[in-house]
């Protein structure tokens, strides 16, 4: 464990409770979910100095190393368990043990009261795009959220909406803490993702970040470029083109202006996002939508559909298109005025969220 004993003590005298943040997801990859815990936790850790305040980073320990190391006033509890034993009976055991406080980062929620929840998006009750048991399974996750957390949390006004009609939680119990976009300032941009793709020019291409869920509405895309022969798209991510589905496949060998150029590294998309005409974004469903945050982050035009919490995040900041539509003029839309994306860069901030976090969890310790 990290941590000193002379801040252990501090926190004994001052009758704090500790705080229990859980780190399993820190294993997978850092996108969506696993950004947000990421880069809260590890801004929040410096906050923590001086503060008196204990705080634990719990994770289920399987042998995998975590992504986030070096965590000086954050301690790292690993717990010893299988798969599903641990959230069930192993966490919730060592809370009891310490009479500590959960905060769910990462949509995990816990059957105790002494806890609150960030529920990023509900997606599984809004839409059919999931396997039913997925579904069912959902529905009861979202039901303890609702009967023991105290308190819960989401990325969206939008979401936040639809998280109290679907789920029956008074809106002053549900609170909005956004994502961020500082992570773009450590990546290194690789230059050499254009050496897969020699028929791309840089600045003549329409960019995405690609994904096989069904609410990310590639379709669009696909219909647009094959509209518009004259364009150029490039959609990464999968590791190949078969990760998008069938139907990707299928018309990839009929569409010659979309380019796949599979997975890309951190260095590589903040490549492609600098040098793209624009950064194209089609979702019908989101919770936030970090890649948009990203591409703006990198001078990059935004043009994203106007469903979900889109407008409601990105405002006047971005050019906006009906998703269902595909005979959208992407030049005209090009042309549309657009406000400085400056304001929107200072609010929606990881240091932000991470102050935030450590006022809630000051509060939450003295209770």
């Amino acid at each position: 464990p990290q941590g000193g004993t002379c801040r252990q003590n501090e926190r004994r005298n001052n009758k704090l409770r500790p705080i229990v943040i859980n780190g399993t997801v820190l294993f997978d990859n850092i996108t969506r979910i696993p950004r947000y815990v990421y880069e809260v936790v590890s801004r929040l850790d410096k906050l923590l100095e001086g503060t008196g305040l204990d705080v634990r980073l719990a994770y289920r320990d399987d042998g995998r190393p975590l992504h986030l190391t070096g965590l000086k006033n954050i301690q790292v509890v690993p717990l010893h368990s299988v798969r599903y034993c641990y959230n069930l009976f192993v966490l919730p055991a060592y809370l009891r043990r310490h009479r500590a406080f959960f905060v769910g980062f990462a949509s995990d929620m816990l059957m105790t009261r002494d806890s609150v929840v960030v529920l990023h998006d509900i997606r599984p009750l809004v839409m059919d795009t999931d396997r039913g048991f997925f579904r069912f399974k959902f529905w009861v996750h979202c039901l303890s959220t609702k009967w023991f957390a105290q308190e819960v949390y989401t990325v969206s006004d939008d979401q936040r909406h639809l998280i109290s009609d679907k789920l029956g939680i008074p809106l002053d119990k549900i609170g909005v803490t956004y994502n961020g976009w500082e992570h773009m300032n450590a990546v290194e941009p690789d230059e050499s993702v254009f050496e897969k793709l020699p028929e791309v020019k840089k600045g003549e291409y329409f960019y995405a970040l690609g994904s096989l869920a069904k609410h990310k509405n590639y379709k669009w895309i696909r219909e647009v470029a094959r509209r518009n022969p004259d364009k150029t798209f490039v959609v990464a991510g999968g590791a190949d083109l078969a990760a998008f589905g069938k139907d990707e496949a299928d018309a990839a060998k009929d569409t010659g202006n979309v380019f796949y150029p599979g997975y890309v590294t951190d260095g590589e998309n903040k490549a492609l996002m600098q040098h793209c005409k624009a950064f194209l974004h089609p979702a019908v469903f989101e919770g936030f939508g970090i890649p948009p945050l990203e591409a703006l982050s990198q001078g990059a035009p935004i043009l994203l559909s106007n469903a979900s919490c889109l407008p409601e995040l990105y405002g006047d900041c971005a050019r906006y298109f009906d998703p269902y539509d595909y005979e959208v003029d992407l030049d005209a839309l090009l042309a549309e005025p657009v406000s400085d994306p400056d304001k929107l860069m200072k609010k929606y901030s990881w240091d932000k969220t991470a102050a935030f976090w450590l006022e809630q969890i000051k509060r939450y310790a003295a209770e």
